[in-house]
């Protein structure tokens, strides 16, 4: 389940940079500019490769999950992230839900696999 995830945030942020080369507003619910760019292009880039292995899968989805829960949650709270750049609400809910959701999978299937283990040496 780690290894999709980390595939479809890949590809997510791997469009995402590729549109905002194209557009500053996609309908009105996230902006994008030079920065924004080239950030997803990075966690896609980095998303796409740590599906390779159950492993890199688990410490992308750990990391995401830190960091977008904190943009979510800062965004949320200054929107123009200390004159960084911009968040527009949709943006931070993305954040928010991929923050989430990477914390879950990131630390349930690293229980599991411990799990898994124990079992096999009993």
């Amino acid at each position: 389940m780690v290894k999709p995830f980390a595939g479809l945030v890949g590809l997510l942020f791997v469009l995402l940079g590729i549109i905002g080369f194209f557009t500053h507003d996609l309908f009105g619910l996230i902006h994008f500019d030079i920065a924004h760019n080239i950030i997803h292009l990075g966690i896609g880039a980095a998303g796409l490769a740590a599906m390779r292995t159950e492993d890199t899968a688990v410490r992308f989805a750990k990391v995401v999950g830190v960091v977008y829960l904190a943009l979510g949650i800062i965004g949320m709270i200054t929107p123009n992230m200390f004159g960084i750049m911009h968040m527009e609400n949709a943006e931070n809910i993305l954040h928010l839900i991929i923050g989430i959701i990477g914390l879950y999978l990131g630390f349930t299937a690293q229980t599991i696999q411990t799990v898994k283990l124990k079992s096999k040496m009993n």
